[in-house]
């Protein structure tokens, strides 16, 4: 007896299909119906049963965002050994006929009525599974420590990087930015065309929100200070772009003049040659901020202070810039969300 399969893919270039299937059909990111088809079944993951979120729901949601291919075709029951072994390395989640949503193995990840069993594994890329182990240890040494349930980040299958000479464009409107919220703070406003005379590739880099602060005449006091924190998402964004050699543990206030020299002297030279560090190392530090924050916020909710080791508003910085640096929902910068 055959049944029917749709498979969703989060990886970037999963293995092609060399098991034995009928009426297969693969479509992607190119097909221009394919976003309403993902946003569809995101509807329907979260519609099912009582329509309340947890922890299962959260996370065939975030898979779902991510996924990049979908497979659909009809296979015999006897083929299931080998459907599975590329299902797990193509990193899939599949829907069945009779409505159940199910992981690589054929375990029911969610039933039609909403109803799951937490002992059932999603399926993550193994290289993420491994980076969260490691930075699990890693916090462990600084006594720190986050749940297990908590997911890894994107893995290097499945993240699709902003491009560099975009990254470099980004840093120097965030640079402007900082530059700009100190000059309120010293009641010393900077004429907006001085930004664009002096750093025209940052300027026009500049989102809405930023532009709008940039000419503003006097901003909120907390905008000027929520722009002033920019400088520590600008901090991870050189530090990818290799701009600065270290990207140092979270608890202490970055170096901003040496930001600012160093996004002065790279917007002169030009950015149309600058390359970003190898993924695997971007992956490391935003599983290790991610994981920070989550600490934070739980200090945060528990009404107790966050550790001495940690400074939050910067792990919060910092997550963001790499939500952004890895396409995290496909936001722009003014909608980037940090989730945890």
């Amino acid at each position: 007896m055959s049944i029917l399969i749709n498979a969703y893919s989060t990886v970037t270039n999963p293995p092609a299909i060399h098991f034995q299937c009928n009426h297969l059909h693969q479509r992607g990111l190119a097909d221009p119906e394919f976003i309403d088809h993902l946003d569809g079944f995101i509807g329907f993951v979260l519609s099912a049963g009582d329509e309340q979120m947890n922890a299962r729901r959260y996370a065939l949601w975030r898979h779902i965002q991510k996924v990049k291919h979908q497979f659909s075709f009809e296979i015999e029951e006897e083929n299931f050994s080998e459907l599975a072994i590329w299902a797990q390395n193509a990193n899939v989640i599949m829907f069945m006929p009779d409505g159940t949503i199910r992981n690589p193995a054929g375990e029911v990840l969610q039933y039609p009525n909403g109803e799951f069993d937490i002992n059932v594994d999603m399926p993550y890329p193994s290289e993420a599974l491994q980076r969260k182990a490691n930075t699990e240890q890693y916090l462990k040494t600084l006594g720190l420590q986050t749940p297990k349930s908590l997911p890894p980040v994107v893995a290097e299958s499945e993240v699709i990087l902003r491009n560099p000479q975009e990254v470099a464009e980004r840093a120097l409107a965030l640079m402007l930015i900082g530059i700009q919220a100190e000059s309120f703070r010293n009641n010393k406003r900077i004429d907006p065309q001085t930004f664009k005379q002096r750093c025209p590739l940052g300027f026009a880099a500049l989102s809405n929100n930023e532009l709008a602060f940039i000419n503003s005449k006097q901003p909120a006091e907390q905008e000027i200070i929520q722009m002033s924190w920019r400088y520590e998402a600008l901090l991870p964004l050189q530090w990818a772009l290799n701009w600065q050699s270290e990207l140092a543990f979270a608890d202490a206030i970055c170096d901003v003049t040496s930001l600012v020299q160093k996004g002065m002297d790279c917007s002169k030279q030009g950015i149309s040659s600058v390359t970003l560090r190898p993924v695997k190392g971007l992956l490391d530090a935003m599983d290790l901020h991610y994981r920070l924050h989550w600490i934070g916020r739980e200090f945060d909710r528990q009404h107790q202070q966050a550790p001495a080791a940690i400074i939050t508003g910067i792990v919060q910085e910092r997550h963001y810039a790499f939500n952004w640096l890895t396409n995290f929902e496909n936001a722009d910068w003014d909608n980037v969300d940090t989730p945890t």
